[in-house]
């Protein structure tokens, strides 16, 4: 189930009950008990029959909760997207775009203010704060969950319809990780 198949999907909010470690070697289901907020603020276990059942009669289908030791993502483990990229599909579609709509794992406000500049990237190695470097090795080709409203699960078909008639279907990049270090916001990120 994702919000490709029901948008409203996306006002659920996840959260650990007891975080694992980060040197958690033990990718098992019970080292990871998670607890899912509903969009009317009800509270489930995700490993409860009852959030299976809720969510069953909510979105109308048989689900079942399946628990995966690897991570879940599109098609690289980094995506990274310049903020004055977002800020240039705001001017193209008339409507102010908040970036958590492109659920990027780095939101960067380039030293070059070029739109797109991220694009220039591909084929390019960045260090992100003191150690963590990634490759960049494509531009990240979109699908219809940017057009769901992050905060209300609205959607804006025409968004995604300038992406894909203006820029190939794609807004920002996908990289995989070379070298592991710790980030925080606001490191510097720069080409190696």
């Amino acid at each position: 189930m994702t919000a490709r198949k029901g948008p409203e999907w996306i006002l659920f909010t996840p959260r650990f009950l007891d975080p694992p470690a980060v040197t958690d070697a033990n990718p098992f289901a019970e080292n990871y008990a998670v607890e899912v907020a509903t969009p009317e603020g009800e509270t489930f276990r995700v490993d409860a029959a009852e959030f299976v059942e809720y969510m069953q009669q909510r979105f109308g289908q048989p689900l079942r909760v399946r628990f995966s030791e690897r991570s879940m993502m599109d098609t690289q483990p980094i995506s990274i997207l310049g903020l004055n990229t977002v800020r240039a599909l705001s001017e193209e579609t008339g409507e102010t775009l908040d970036p958590i709509r492109f659920r990027a794992n780095f939101f960067v406000d380039w030293d070059d203010a070029s739109p797109f500049f991220e694009d220039t990237l591909v084929g390019r190695q960045v260090c992100i704060g003191e150690e963590a470097t990634v490759m960049a090795i494509q531009k990240d080709a979109r699908c219809k969950v940017i057009t769901i409203d992050p905060w209300s699960a609205a959607t804006m078909p025409k968004l995604f319809e300038c992406v894909a008639k203006s820029h190939a279907g794609c807004v920002g990049i996908y990289g995989t990780v070379l070298r592991e270090g710790i980030v925080r916001g606001n490191d510097a990120i720069y080409l190696i």
